[in-house]
């Protein structure tokens, strides 16, 4: 214990020695031409699946070089839909050249992939650190829906496929209060039947989704007069096509006292099967 004492006090004595025969540095080095300005390239090359960061940054200036490119956020096992790449640029000045205290992010100029820098970090007149966070790359995703169109005979509406979108959200109104909350599909078509229960205009609303985050503008289909005989009629014989529940359901089990297959079926309310119609 005594050792370990007379060591760090020999320590400390020593470093304060060094203070005071080492010049000053950074008073020299501010003594050179400052750096006004910081131009940056970044090419990355991440996308949504990888297991790699390829990113590569350069320089136009021959004031700094680029000492080291850190991404600290970097996932264990490959990059998710959304993820934005953040970097830690460190950045060393050449001789005669010094970043000087107050060194502003809005001084840093990026190009080539899109990017924000979050903030700069000076440690000393020669180091610049620029934090920097990188676009997420699925704004390119093309998500424009269009071709929307009423099957008037059964009250459901349609649109053609968006290049992009891995599914769609869609709305039904009646005049300009809203039927439905958003709802969801895979598909290009969504029966609104069990919702058309009034007479009135009916519009739908549509966009396509690529994520939670990136999603395309709404687009609005031609309104259609929906009379009240219509109404019911096509509310009580809407038909099933994958997003809302038909009028009845047909099961076929096998019955053990009879030794052979029996269908039954039963009348759908919403939520929950109401009433056995039918056993054959």
């Amino acid at each position: 214990m005594k050792l370990k004492g007379k060591i760090k006090e020999l320590t400390a004595l020593t470093s304060a020695i060094c203070m005071l025969s080492v010049p000053n540095t950074t008073a020299l080095a501010t003594t050179g031409t400052k750096i006004n300005s910081v131009p940056l390239s970044i090419e990355s090359e991440i996308e949504a699946g990888d297991t790699d960061s390829d990113v590569t940054v350069s320089t136009s200036s021959s004031k700094f070089d680029i000492d080291d490119v850190v991404i600290t956020n970097e996932p264990s096992d490959e990059w998710d839909d959304g993820d934005k790449p953040k970097l830690k640029i460190t950045l060393y000045a050449d001789d005669d050249y010094y970043f000087a205290s107050g060194f502003s992010k809005s001084s840093v100029s990026l190009s080539g992939s899109d990017g924000t820098v979050t903030s700069v970090s000076r440690s000393s007149s020669d180091t610049l650190i620029v934090y920097v966070t990188l676009d997420d790359d699925d704004s390119d995703h093309d998500l424009d829906v269009s071709g929307l169109e009423w099957d008037e005979s059964d009250g459901t509406a349609s649109w053609e496929e968006s290049d992009d979108a891995k599914k769609y959200e869609v709305r039904l109104y009646r005049g300009s209060s809203a039927v439905t909350s958003v709802l969801t599909t895979t598909s290009t078509s969504y029966d609104f039947s069990s919702y058309i229960t009034k007479n009135g205009y009916y519009t739908f609303k549509v966009r396509g989704v690529y994520n939670t985050s990136n999603k395309g503008s709404w687009e609005e289909s031609d309104s259609w007069y929906v009379s009240s005989s219509e109404a019911q009629e096509i509310s009580s014989s809407g038909s099933s096509n994958g997003n809302t529940p038909s009028k009845y359901d047909i099961f076929r089990y096998w019955c053990v006292a009879e030794r052979q297959y029996r269908l039954v079926v039963l009348q759908r309310r919403p939520q929950l099967y109401h009433k056995r119609l039918a056993v054959y």
